[in-house]
């Protein structure tokens, strides 16, 4: 059936401003655009946009899919601003003997000023607990789940992680970076069913949101990866466009799998660095606050530069967590000696801190940047203290990078922040800490519609309202502008031309 969408405010994103007056769709794919009167006759169904603003669907580039939903489930640490308040909150939930496993605290944040440790949880001694930082690069675990790990003071750390000991020595419940898995590795496995309310959930949450599809990375965390493949299979459909990067222990394992037009499987996903909340980043001079410390690298050089091989192998591309300077560098020298198959692109996820030598190394490879401006609120103030202010000029440099000419997709990195795109945006357009960096709104929006369609090879396809492009749009209440962001409203998700989402409590503005 050929749908023609009008009366109302399109906006193509095929460059700044422009718009047209009518969208003709059949199956699932954009036929025509161009006037009402041209393009009524032609259609089989008409539905008013009563005025709304129409734009390419909203797409986040970086998100744990799964991770999301089951921050939508349980208690979540992030807006709890006290380890007093946070243990009592734990206390009236767990159940005895079962593992208790939530997410989000933020020592940036909490009234004390400090993480918390296994010392705060160790009057709950029949249950095993674990609660991860916000940036999921550091877990504490109380006495009783590092008994059923194994744990003890003399544990070895592993490569690429930290075990976390006070002044004498002893075990103080954290774990950095890789070291996580030796907790993590003991919680009892989920199943598929679980995954698959657990995604069901998240999707309608995330469709609520204005977001047509995502890239997310959940190969690795629940079990075998057939575990949480099969429950995407089980719940996708066609409703919710899913990139699935391959966690590097997944990636070889899953080259049989077929995907579907609604399940890919993009890039072989890698860790080089931590976080600079947990002062895991791997920077090339010391952290500011912590002389002596310059970050934990995930994997030793030979380890590393083999799943580059790897990937290579296969002739594809790599997605590469990377926050600080060092872990940037690192990359780079192993993209340059083993590049990608010509006409692909390599994706940097985060690039928090850049030096300019890296960024002219960065601009001769194909590479995309995969970015996250939601991390300037949530990381300033306390960052500053962190990195120095000689080291501001290249961090967070979101439009120095667009200016530069790279490819730039945006993400919101969820459960570790909001999964609403509006914010991001508006975190891009109205940046206080950083205003040098703040982006126009079209280049905000586009991080979250070309940006994303560029970084999986797409931008052919989708990312715009254009003729032969998929028909995802979302759909919001008024033209979006600097000041109407976060007040805007999501009335209607649309996906390969169907309505998955629709608000009927609201009228445009």
């Amino acid at each position: 059936m050929k749908t023609l969408w009008t009366n109302g405010h399109i906006f193509t994103m095929q460059s700044e401003g422009n718009t047209v007056e009518s969208v003709l769709v059949e199956d699932g794919k954009i036929i025509k655009t161009g006037s009402e009167e041209i393009l009524l006759p032609l259609a089989e169904e008409v539905k008013s946009l009563n005025g709304a603003s129409m734009y390419p669907g909203f797409v986040d580039s970086h998100i744990h899919l799964i991770g999301h939903g089951e921050k939508l489930a349980y208690l979540d640490l992030s807006t709890i601003n006290s380890i007093e308040e946070i243990v009592v909150k734990v206390a009236g939930l767990v159940k005895k003997g079962e593992w208790y496993v939530a997410e989000g605290w933020n020592d940036n944040k909490l009234i004390e000023e400090r993480p918390i440790t296994c010392f705060d949880l160790d009057h709950l001694k029949e249950t095993p607990i674990v609660l991860k930082r916000v940036c999921r690069h550091v877990l504490v675990a109380n006495s009783k789940a590092m008994e059923l790990a194994g744990i003890t003071k003399d544990t070895p750390n592993p490569t690429g992680g930290i075990i976390g000991k006070d002044s004498e020595g002893n075990l103080n419940g954290l774990f950095y970076d890789e070291a996580q898995q030796l907790i993590t590795s003991k919680i009892p496995p989920t199943t598929t069913e679980y995954l698959v309310e657990v995604i069901k959930n998240s999707v309608a949450d995330l469709q609520s949101k204005g977001l047509t599809g995502v890239h997310t990375e959940d190969m690795a965390y629940y079990g075998p990866y057939t575990v949480p493949l099969q429950a995407y299979r089980e719940v996708i459909g066609e409703s919710f466009r899913t990139h699935l990067l391959r966690h590097h222990e997944a990636f070889e394992k899953m080259q049989g799998e077929e995907p579907t037009d609604f399940i890919e499987f993009g890039a072989m996903k890698i860790f080089i660095d931590g976080s600079l909340g947990g002062r895991t980043a791997l920077l090339s001079e010391d952290y500011s606050d912590d002389p002596g410390n310059k970050g934990v690298a995930v994997h030793d050089p030979e380890k590393l530069e083999q799943l580059v091989q790897t990937a290579r192998k296969y002739n594809e591309t790599i997605a590469v967590h990377v926050i600080g300077d060092s872990a940037v560098e690192i990359i780079i020298d192993l993209i340059e000696k083993y590049p990608v198959v010509f006409g692909k692109k390599d994706r940097l996820i985060h690039v928090n801190v850049l030096r300019e030598d890296l960024v002219e190394r960065m601009a001769k490879l194909p590479v995309v940047l995969d970015l996250q401006p939601i991390f300037v609120p949530s990381d300033f103030p306390w960052v500053i203290e962190r990195l120095g202010k000689d080291r501001l000029n290249w961090a967070y440099a979101w439009k120095s990078l667009i200016d530069y000419g790279f490819e730039c997709s945006g993400g919101s990195d969820s459960p570790v922040e909001m999964a609403d795109p509006l914010v991001g945006i508006d975190a891009a357009v109205n940046n206080k800490f950083l205003p040098e960096q703040a982006l126009t709104v079209f280049e905000a929006i586009s991080l979250f519609t070309t940006g994303s369609a560029k970084a999986i090879g797409k931008e052919n396809e989708r990312g715009k309202i254009a003729i032969g492009f998929d028909a995802d749009f979302t759909i919001v209440d008024r033209e979006l502008n600097a000041m109407t962001l976060l007040k805007a409203n999501i009335l209607e998700t649309i996906v390969a031309g169907e309505t998955v989402y629709k608000n009927n409590n609201l009228r445009v503005k």
